[in-house]
C-alpha cells in the first residue's frame, strides 16, 4: 500500500512539474533559512561547551563600587582568592589562573627580524589545559611548560611568525610596557596548538608560561598571591571547578571577608568609600553575562537569539502556508481523482494518508535542496554571522535530531489542511463537476496569505529601520572620515620624544595634511574611565567628574570638529598648554552662558601644578558607543602617559600607496618596533558588531520571506483565476472589458494586502521602538519607511500575479463558460 502511495505521489509530481518545483522551492528556502538560523542559535547557546568541565566551571570576578553609585565589574580577581579556595574548600576540585594584560605585546623573532604586535596573548599557569579546551598538534603537552620561559602558539599564530617552518625550539623575544616592565624576555616555543573554536571565550593565539614573570617581577609570590592593594599584586582570570550540586553563593560568601581584607589594605580606597564584592559566573552563562565587558562585540544577547528563533519559525510557517495554498490551487484537478478513488472503495483516512505521503515526499525533496543551499551559502553566512561553520557542523547528532523533527513537523503542518480539505469531497458531486466551496475555506486561504504578508511586512520594516540606525551611527563625527583616519599604536610601544620626528617625516608627503595624537578612540566599554575631577572657581567651585581626552594641538582639525564658541589650540602658543576645550554637554552641566564659560579658570585635582583656562567650546560628538548619552568632555593638550594613538588622515583613493609610505617612515624612525595599525572605522565595526550582524542577517531573511511570500501569492492567484474562470466568462459576455476584469482581481489582492498592513504597521512600530530604546541616540521611525515597505511589497505582489490576471482577463469567454 505504501509503495502505491509513493508511486501516485511521484506520478503527480511529474504531471504538475511547475507546481511541484514551486512547492519544493518554497519549502527548501524555508528549511535552509531555518537550518542556518538554528546553526547560529545552537552555536550561541552551546558557547564554551567544548571545555572539559563546562557545567561545573566558574570564573571569579570582582565588582568595585563607590558612594556615588558608580561601579565597575571586573572579570578578574586577586590571585590569592583562588589559593584560599583550593586550600580550604573541598568542593573545589580544580583551579587555574591566567593573566591578560592590556596593550599589545611585542613578539620579536630576531633570527628572521620578524616583529609582530598582538593583544591576543595570555600568560597561563601550568595545568590550565585541565580546565580549558586545549590540544597540541606539535610538541609534548605534558611537558610544554616544564621550562618557565616557554610559549605555545596557535596554528594561526605559528603561521604568522614562522610561515610553514617548524617553530618548536625557536626563541622569541617578548616585550610589554607593563607585563615585562618594558624589558625583553627570551622564551622558547614548546608547542603548537589547534586553533581554539570560535564559540569559546578563551581563544588566544599565543599562550606564555606565567612563570616567565619570575624574571621581571621582584616578588613573584606577591604578584600571584599578594594580599595588599598597595603592593605589586595581580588581578587574574581565575577559574575554579566545583563538585556537582555545589552552591556557588557559599563560595562567594567565603570570598567576601577576603575582599574586605584586601580593601582595608588601601587606606585611600577606604577613605573614598569604595567597596569590593566578589562574584562567580558559571561558564555556561559567561557568554551572556552583562558583566563580561572584556568580550565587547562578541558577547551574546539572548534577546537576539529569541528574535532569530522567531524569524526561523515564521519563515517555516509561511513556507508551509505556501504548500497549502499551492496544493489547494490545484484542488480542482485533483478532485476527480478523489471522487474516483472514493467510488472504488477508498475511505477518507486512506485519501488523507495519500496526501500526507505526498507532503512528506515533497518535504524530503525540499530538505535535500535545502542542504545543498546551506552548503552553497555557508561561507557568506559565516561572514555575516561571524562564525566558522563547516559542513560537519550540520552532521552533529544533536542538530540532526532537530532537523529531523522539523522535517516531520512540516508535513503534519503543511499537509494537514490539504489532506483534510481534499479528502472530504463527495464522489457524486465531484464526478458531476459540482464541487461546493464554502466561504469558510475561501476565508481560510486568504487568511494564510494575510499571515504571509504580515510576516514579510514586519521583517521589511524592522530591517529598514535597523539599516537606518546603522547609517545614523556611522554618520557620527568620529566615524564620518573613519576610513581615512589611520590609527597607529604608539603609547607603550614607541618613545614619545621621537613622535615629532615621525610626524614631520609623514607630513613631508604633501598629500597628507594631518598627523596628531590622542587617546584610543572611540572609547570602547572595557577601556575604563579616563576623566578627571574639575573645579571651576569662577563658576561655583563644585567638583565636576568629567571625561577627558588628552590630545595634541591639531586634534580638532584632524577630526574636523566644529567650534561653536572660542577657538582651537594653536601650535607654538605656550599658554595653550594650560588651556582646555569643552563640549556642549559640559557647558550645559555648568548651567552658565557661553560667554561666562569661555575664559573661566579650571583646576584639575590630579594636576595641582597648573591652572587651566577654557578657550573654546566644540559641538557634541559621540566619543563612546551611541548606546550611551554624550557626557561632559574636556580636551586637554597634554598627551596621556600611556594611552597614546597616532592618527594620520589619508587622502581618499590612495590608501595602499600612502600606507606603504607611512610604514616605510615608521621603520626608518623606529627600526626595532612593530607597526600596529588599523583604521578608525574598524573600531566602530567592533563596537557595533552585534547590531551590524542583526542588520545584515535581517536583510537576508527579509528577502527570503519576500521570495517565499511571492510563491504563496502566485499560488493564490492561480487558485483564484482557476475558480473564477466561469465568472470571468459571464462578466465578459455581459459586457465587461479587460480592465474591469483586471480590476476585480487586483482589488482581491489589495484587500488582503491592506488587511495585513493594518496589523503589520503597529506590530513593526512597536518592535522597532523597543529595539531603539537601547540607544541613547537613535534614528527616527520615519513614515517613509512604512510607505516604502508597503509600496514595494505591493508592487512585487502585482508583478507576481500579473501573468495569471492577464491570462484570465483575455481568455475567450466561450471557452471559459465551457469549464467546470
Amino acid at each position: 500500500m505504501l509503495r502505491n502511495y509513493f508511486l501516485i505521489a511521484l506520478r503527480n509530481f511529474r504531471r504538475q512539474k511547475l507546481f511541484s518545483v514551486l512547492n519544493m522551492s518554497g519549502l527548501a528556502l524555508g528549511l535552509a533559512s531555518s537550518i542556518l538560523i538554528f546553526l547560529y542559535v545552537s552555536d550561541e547557546l552551546r558557547y564554551d561547551g567544548m571545555h572539559p568541565h563546562f557545567h561545573n566551571t566558574y570564573r571569579i570576578g570582582s565588582t568595585w563600587s563607590n558612594p556615588e553609585g558608580r561601579s565597575f565589574d571586573n572579570t578578574e580577581a586577586p590571585g590569592f582568592w583562588v589559593k584560599h579556595l583550593k586550600d580550604t574548600r573541598s568542593e573545589v576540585t580544580g583551579a587555574t589562573r591566567i593573566a591578560y594584560i592590556g596593550y599589545p605585546t611585542s613578539l620579536n623573532y630576531k633570527a628572521k627580524e620578524k616583529i609582530i604586535l598582538t593583544e591576543e596573548i595570555k600568560w597561563a599557569e601550568p595545568g590550565f589545559d585541565k580546565i580549558l579546551e586545549f590540544h597540541l598538534t606539535r610538541g609534548n603537552q605534558e611537558k610544554m611548560f616544564e621550562n618557565s620561559n616557554s610559549i605555545v602558539l596557535s596554528e594561526t599564530g605559528a603561521k604568522t611568525l614562522f610561515g610553514s617552518a617548524n617553530p618548536i625550539g625557536e626563541v622569541i623575544t617578548v616585550k610589554h610596557f607593563w607585563a615585562t616592565h618594558d624589558r625583553e624576555i627570551d622564551v622558547i616555543v614548546s608547542g603548537v596548538y589547534r586553533d581554539l573554536p570560535s564559540n569559546s571565550h578563551f581563544k588566544p593565539k599565543y599562550i606564555l608560561n606565567i612563570n616567565a614573570f619570575r624574571s621581571v617581577q621582584d616578588d613573584f609570590t606577591s604578584f600571584m598571591e599578594g594580599t595588599r592593594l598597595d603592593h605589586d599584586m595581580a588581578f587574574l582570570e581565575s577559574y575554579i571547578v566545583l563538585k556537582p550540586g555545589t552552591d556557588a553563593k557559599l563560595i562567594e560568601a567565603d570570598l567576601k571577608p577576603l575582599a574586605n581584607q584586601l580593601l582595608q589594605s588601601d587606606s585611600g580606597a577606604v577613605a573614598a568609600g569604595w567597596k569590593l564584592n566578589p562574584f562567580l559566573v558559571k561558564m555556561s552563562d559567561m557568554h551572556f553575562d552583562q558583566k563580561n565587558l572584556w568580550e565587547n562585540g562578541i558577547r551574546g544577547d539572548k534577546k537576539y537569539l529569541a528574535i532569530f528563533s522567531a524569524i526561523a519559525f515564521l519563515i517555516i510557517l509561511i513556507a508551509c502556508i505556501n504548500y497549502m495554498n499551492l496544493a489547494t490551487a490545484r484542488s480542482a484537478k485533483r478532485a476527480k481523482e478523489v471522487g474516483l478513488r472514493k467510488s472504488f472503495g477508498s475511505n477518507r483516512v486512506q485519501i488523507a494518508r495519500q496526501f500526507f505521503i505526498e507532503s512528506l515526499v515533497t518535504t524530503v525533496g525540499s530538505l535535500i535542496m535545502a542542504i545543498l543551499l546551506v552548503i552553497l551559502f555557508l561561507r557568506p553566512f559565516n561572514h555575516l554571522a561571524d562564525k566558522s561553520f563547516t559542513v560537519a557542523s550540520i552532521s552533529n547528532l544533536y542538530r540532526l535530531l532537530i532537523v529531523g523533527a522539523i522535517v516531520l513537523f512540516i508535513p503534519l503542518l503543511s499537509g494537514s489542511y490539504t489532506a483534510l480539505y481534499l479528502s472530504k469531497f463527495k464522489p457524486v458531486e465531484v464526478l458531476k463537476g459540482q464541487i461546493i466551496r464554502g466561504k469558510g475555506a475561501e476565508f481560510f486561504r486568504k487568511s494564510l496569505v494575510t499571515i504571509q504578508y504580515f510576516v514579510s511586512l514586519v521583517l521589511i520594516i524592522c530591517t529598514l529601520i535597523a539599516i537606518r540606525q546603522m547609517n545614523h551611527m556611522q554618520k557620527t563625527k568620529l566615524n564620518e572620515a573613519g576610513s581615512q583616519l589611520l590609527s597607529i599604536r604608539y603609547g607603550g610601544i614607541a618613545p614619545q620624544e621621537k613622535f615629532t620626528v615621525f610626524k614631520q617625516a609623514v607630513l613631508a608627503d604633501k598629500d597628507i595634511q594631518h598627523v596628531t595624537m590622542a587617546n584610543h578612540l572611540p572609547r570602547l566599554n572595557y577601556f575604563g574611565w579616563i576623566g578627571a575631577d574639575a573645579r571651576f572657581p569662577d563658576l561655583g567651585n563644585a567638583v565636576m567628574r568629567w571625561n577627558q581626552l588628552n590630545v595634541e594641538w591639531d586634534f580638532a582639525k584632524t577630526y574636523d570638529l566644529e567650534f561653536i564658541a572660542g577657538r582651537d589650540f594653536q601650535q607654538g602658543n605656550t599658554a595653550d598648554s594650560s588651556s582646555l576645550v569643552l563640549n556642549q554637554a559640559a557647558v550645559q552641566a555648568l548651567h552658565q552662558p557661553l560667554d561666562k564659560v569661555i575664559g573661566s579658570t579650571v583646576r584639575l585635582e590630579f594636576d595641582t601644578a597648573h591652572v587651566y583656562k577654557v578657550i573654546g567650546i566644540i559641538k557634541d560628538f559621540p566619543f563612546r558607543s551611541m548606546h550611551q548619552p554624550i557626557e561632559p568632555l574636556m580636551l586637554n593638550p597634554r598627551v596621556h602617559f600611556i594611552d597614546r594613538i597616532a592618527y594620520i588622515k589619508i587622502p581618499p583613493g590612495r590608501f595602499s600607496e600612502k600606507m606603504d609610505f607611512i610604514e616605510k617612515k615608521w621603520k626608518e624612525v623606529f627600526p626595532n618596533i612593530g607597526f600596529d595599525h588599523w583604521f578608525l572605522n574598524d573600531e566602530f565595526n567592533r563596537m557595533y558588531l552585534v547590531e551590524r550582524r542583526v542588520s545584515a542577517l535581517g536583510k537576508v531573511f527579509a528577502i527570503l520571506a519576500i521570495l517565499i511570500t511571492i510563491l504563496g501569492v502566485f499560488g493564490l492567484a492561480s487558485y483564484t483565476a482557476e475558480q473564477k474562470t466561469k465568472e470571468v466568462g459571464i462578466r465578459k459576455v455581459l459586457g465587461a472589458d479587460v480592465s474591469q476584469v483586471i480590476g476585480m482581481f487586483v482589488w482581491l489582492f489589495v484587500k488582503i494586502f491592506l488587511a495585513a498592513a493594518l496589523i503589520a504597521i503597529p506590530a513593526a512600530w512597536l518592535a522597532a521602538h523597543k529595539w531603539l530604546e537601547d540607544f541613547a541616540y537613535k534614528t527616527s521611525i520615519s513614515p517613509l519607511v512604512f510607505a516604502f515597505s508597503l509600496l514595494g511589497l505591493l508592487v512585487i505582489t502585482l508583478a507576481t500575479v500579473a501573468y495569471e490576471i492577464w491570462r484570465s482577463a483575455v481568455a475567450n469567454p466561450v471557452k471559459s463558460l465551457r469549464t467546470e
